[in-house]
């Protein structure tokens, strides 16, 4: 074979593996999004992605700017497809409400939010074999022990994690939650992913028998040990909820879910799924109806929740407003929880103010929270002020873009003596440093009021309900899902439904007694220690690494 045939084959080779690994890798993390039923993907969808670095890794004739440029490439392309399949809702919200056709709309999340996804897939599996010279084993669980530490602290616009991903719902496994964080369930995904690249290794010669079976059994009883807490936790917790106990409160929550409709935003009214406006007295209609039907001996406090966007005014601008839902809270002697918007005059202009509000039942006001994580691109633009050209384009081109002001406190809201509530507003929830502060701070039940109808009959709710069961394992607290226009839930400290699920664009209510009592999490006490405990996890491998030259 002369040179150039040599050449030809290497190039096509390399551009097998280029468009091979990221396609599949791309289409099996797109898949392991919530909402599809396939999350169990995430157990092998790292591997083709890892084993194709692996292999181009492998290659001499590569320089290291052409094999990171390569290894960038191959990210990011996985990232975009998985981004298109995975968050289609987000195209979808850009089209119909962003009045963007469908081509520009799929090119903003496959381009935008894929490269977001596939830099995160960069930093965490293609930098560390840029920086370690050769594989000799050693490398495998170095590089898991690596993604484990950085994970926590890794920025992104929305939190979410591979762990978190593949195990939602996953019998016992996710409890652990609770102790390493849904986070650290990296654990258990990556960790099978590298497992499978030393099995190759091991079919290859290059990995012996006797480690290939040590790490297969460390990495099976990590999951026995898994499971047996989860199991125990699972158990221990079920019987908490059924027994009586003289430390726990009641509260009587209704939850509303009026589907208001969106139409008068959209591109197309057609793909705005609901025709009926808002209205304030139609909410009042609806939560009239709500309470009649509550037994006449209810003697608990009660509380009524209206979900984000279905309060059609300024509540703290519009006196009439605040007089009506003043009156209907003593009436019916319930408080009401509900989201509106605010601003304040300030030197430089006007900060607006997404707000969360509780009105007691004698028509007070008992506190306010103002929104801390903001929607990119729907509530803030990302790094307007580094790129001021690029934010002005965005704002003139996409249609119903706002901009908010961060809230920055972890607002508790007390209802009663032993009842203690937080009303985080929408994707406040995928950053979990804000339902942990305010559990933190004493919430003993977290009341997330959403408006998903922007999204249309997409994946969003499975999205938001499966970080709802996420932050309720981590933080060991109740959590309400009210949303306008569905899937409104209850879900336990356990992570499971107390209630059934209101469908998608259906209007209805949802009331239940819920328990409040307190239940420990080391996971929501000490989570900074959990992660520091990764890091030394990481600095102890490099140890032998660096001593050895095992790597380096």
């Amino acid at each position: 074979m002369n040179k150039n045939a040599k050449n030809n084959n290497y190039r096509q080779n390399t551009q097998k593996l280029f468009f091979t690994g990221s396609l599949i890798s791309g289409v099996m993390l797109g898949l392991n999004a919530p909402g599809f039923g396939t999350h169990w993907l995430g157990l092998i969808s790292l591997f083709p992605l890892i084993f194709t670095l692996e292999k181009l890794h492998a290659e001499d004739a590569l320089s290291f700017r052409k094999r990171a440029l390569l290894f960038f490439g191959i990210c990011w392309l996985a990232g975009g497809i998985a981004a298109s399949i995975g968050g289609y809702w987000i195209t979808n919200s850009t089209h119909v409400f962003g009045h963007l056709p469908w081509p520009a709309a799929l090119m903003i999340t496959a381009v935008g939010y894929g490269l977001e996804v596939g830099f995160q897939l960069f930093v965490y599996f293609a930098i560390p074999l840029l920086l370690i010279p050769k594989l000799n084993n050693w490398d495998l669980p170095l590089r898991l022990a690596f993604v484990l530490a950085l994970d926590p602290w890794y920025p992104r616009l929305i939190h979410w994690n591979y762990g978190a991903l593949t195990f939602s719902e996953f019998p016992w496994i996710e409890q652990l939650a609770d102790i390493i964080g849904s986070s650290g369930l990296l654990l258990y995904s990556a960790g099978f992913a590298f497992l499978l690249s030393g099995w190759l290794r091991w079919k290859s010669g290059k990995l012996s028998h006797k480690n290939i079976l040590q790490a297969s059994f460390l990495y099976l009883l990590l999951w026995i040990i898994g499971l047996s807490y989860g199991a125990w936790r699972t158990q221990n917790l079920e019987t908490k909820f059924t027994e009586p106990n003289s430390k726990s409160s009641k509260l009587t929550v209704l939850v509303i879910q009026p589907n208001f409709s969106l139409q008068d935003l959209a591109s197309n009214p057609q793909l705005a799924h609901s025709k009926r406006q808002q209205n304030l007295e139609s909410l009042l209609t609806d939560s009239r109806k709500a309470l009649a039907e509550l037994p006449q001996n209810t003697s608990t406090e009660k509380l009524l929740v209206w979900p984000e966007s279905v309060f059609p005014d300024a509540y703290f601008k519009s006196k009439n407003s605040r007089l009506k839902v003043s009156a209907f809270a003593e009436e019916h002697q319930t408080n009401i929880l509900f989201t509106t918007v605010d601003w304040e005059r300030t030197q430089t202009g006007h900060k607006f103010y997404g707000v969360s509000v509780l009105v007691g039942k004698k028509g007070e006001v008992l506190g306010r929270y103002n929104k801390i994580f903001l929607i990119p691109f729907g509530e803030m633009i990302p790094f307007s002020d580094w790129f001021p050209g690029i934010a002005a384009w965005l704002r003139k081109n996409i249609a119903n873009m706002s901009e908010f002001d961060r809230g920055t406190e972890y607002t508790v809201f007390p209802l009663a003596e032993d009842i203690q509530l937080s009303a985080p507003i929408c994707f406040d929830i995928f950053n979990p440093k804000v339902m942990r502060g305010m559990v933190l701070n004493g919430s003993n039940l977290v009341l997330n009021l959403s408006n998903l109808a922007w999204f249309g009959r997409t994946t969003a709710s499975d999205n938001m309900v499966a970080t709802l069961r996420w932050r309720a394992i981590e933080n060991r607290v109740p959590v309400v899902f009210a949303s306008n226009n569905g899937e409104s839930l209850f879900i336990a400290a356990n992570g499971k439904n107390m209630s059934q699920q209101l469908g998608l664009f259906e209007e209805g209510t949802l009331t239940s007694t819920v328990q409040l009592q307190h239940q420990f999490s080391f996971y929501r006490e000490y989570a900074e220690w959990v992660w520091a405990g990764f890091i030394f996890l990481f600095l102890l491998l490099m140890i032998p690494a660096l001593r050895g030259r095992k790597i380096f």
